[in-house]
């Protein structure tokens, strides 16, 4: 396991439509390094179980569930 310090982190869940798609979900952590303006891949995953998505805040003599869920965001594009 790598540790990466970066400016910006994203994490993508992508649902497969495709019926000889590799598996339901993927996916995909990546990130902005400090030092440049471009999109680095991490690793990608693919599952076919719904991924489960937990945010946590470290109280220092605790860690707190802020946040879990299974159901995925339905975003709508911009008006382009």
């Amino acid at each position: 396991m790598s540790i990466i310090k970066a400016s910006k982190v994203e994490i993508e869940v992508q649902e497969q439509t495709v019926p000889d798609a590799g598996a339901k979900y993927m996916v995909v952590l990546s990130y902005e390094p400090h030092t440049a303006q471009s999109k680095e891949i991490i690793s990608v995953v693919l599952t076919n179980t719904k991924p489960i998505i937990k945010q946590t805040v470290d109280l220092g003599n605790r860690i707190e569930v802020l946040d879990q869920t299974s159901k995925a965001t339905k975003l709508t594009p911009p008006n382009l």
